[in-house]
């Protein structure tokens, strides 16, 4: 009965501890960084090149799926703003969408970059759309 009583108070403070040093501070809904999460997971790209191809403007390097997916992840003002006052001192971390989300803010009118080169990617294909549908009427 002790030594049962002595092992769940030691594994109690295990989590404990466990739980202090991985916590995260969650600034978006629980549900929209989850979701965020798994669809970063499922693209396989770093925050780094996503960045760069940002700041460079190359929509090649990231692809019309990636920049639509970049599109619906666009945080609300509310978010954004708390997003942008997180500082990195704090003794809590962001979760892994936080953090990308927080990059990706640090550059200058990020949301709109992303959908101006979301428009250069489809345009061809829009162009030859209308050229069909015009064809189709003549």
């Amino acid at each position: 009965m002790v030594n049962s009583t002595n092992a769940n108070s030691k594994d109690g403070v295990r989590r404990h501890i466990f739980q202090e040093l991985n916590q995260e501070t969650l600034v978006l809904d629980p549900k929209k960084s989850q979701n965020i999460s798994i669809l970063l997971r499922a693209l396989n790209v770093t925050v780094d090149e996503v960045c760069e191809a940002l700041l460079e403007g190359n929509a090649d390097a990231l692809g019309t799926e990636l920049l639509e997916s970049l599109i619906k992840m666009a945080p609300t003002k509310e978010e954004e703003r708390k997003l942008k006052e997180f500082k990195d001192e704090s003794p809590f971390k962001l979760g892994s969408a936080e953090a990308f989300l927080k990059a990706v803010l640090d550059i200058p009118f990020a949301f709109k970059r992303i959908d101006a080169m979301l428009y250069i990617a489809n345009f061809d294909s829009d162009v030859e759309h209308l050229k069909r549908s015009f064809d189709t009427l003549e």
